[in-house]
């Protein structure tokens, strides 16, 4: 799927901002570089239990992250941050990481027609009668 440097911080930081970090009491900053297309960085930080990300670079990051825009977007789409090549402080990855759990799986959602989607009417036809 093709995206855009835009599309890409677009949809990882909706799913970024949805982890739950209010009882992470430590500063958190991993700087997330975009390779190929959607090429690009962003980082996420944790500070004073909150989760902020901006699309800017954070050169004195704790962990960093090389990856394309599908496996990130996918990662953070099903909780699967092991995908993810972390570098850096390790014990700040593995805080993190937990972090990365608590996002809700995006679940996917069949087209709306096919919930009102009526069944076909029985077409009736009356055979006419012989005389």
């Amino acid at each position: 799927m093709k995206m855009t440097y835009e599309e890409v911080f677009a949809k990882a930081s909706e799913r970024l901002m949805k982890a739950k970090v209010k009882d992470i009491d430590q500063h958190i900053a991993v700087q997330f570089n975009i390779e190929g297309e959607g090429e690009g960085a962003f980082y996420a930080e944790i500070k004073d239990g909150k989760m902020n990300v901006q699309p800017y670079d954070y050169r004195d990051n704790d962990i960093s992250v090389n990856v394309n825009a599908d496996v990130l977007v996918k990662a953070l789409e099903s909780k699967t941050a092991d995908t993810l090549g972390f570098y850096g402080d390790e014990s700040k990855i593995a805080v993190f990481k937990t972090a990365l759990v608590t996002i809700p799986k995006k679940t996917v959602r069949k087209a709306a027609a096919a919930k009102t989607e009526k069944p076909a009417a029985k077409k009736t036809t009356k055979k006419a009668a012989s005389k």
